[in-house]
């Protein structure tokens, strides 16, 4: 698989709320930040509890990236997101993504986005 259908597959198992298969696609040494989130999240055990907890917080979502720019080991996706909160609250937004790879796997993924719309509807203590 090239990166930008691992890209393509990351997004597609996050709409199916597919943990595991998820994980599969990741390093074991991986790394995750997004600023909405303000830490970085290292290793699988915990990329896990991240997805859990992050899917938990919708009662319907989308997304899918718009472009995906490759360079090597390196990528940047633009992304489209559609979800509505479990409280009913409806997010549309657009962010960016840039992932570095070892191999075939995602070593790093860095999400730049407007946290605004989330802070309102998400608990991210």
């Amino acid at each position: 698989m090239n990166h930008a259908d691992t890209i393509n597959a990351f997004f597609r198992l996050f709409d199916d709320e597919d943990v595991d298969a998820l994980l599969e696609l990741f390093a074991d040494d991986c790394s995750f930040s997004m600023i909405l989130y303000e830490r970085d999240i290292r290793g699988k055990t915990e990329l896990r509890a991240f997805f859990e907890e992050h899917i938990s917080n919708w009662s319907e979502h989308r997304e899918w990236a718009t472009s995906i720019v490759v360079d090597g080991d390196a990528a940047a996706s633009e992304l489209h997101f559609e979800g509505i909160l479990k409280n009913g609250r409806k997010i549309v937004m657009d962010n960016l993504n840039v992932w570095d790879f070892a191999g075939e796997k995602i070593e790093r993924i860095r999400v730049y986005a407007d946290t605004a719309p989330f802070r309102d509807g998400i608990d991210v203590a």
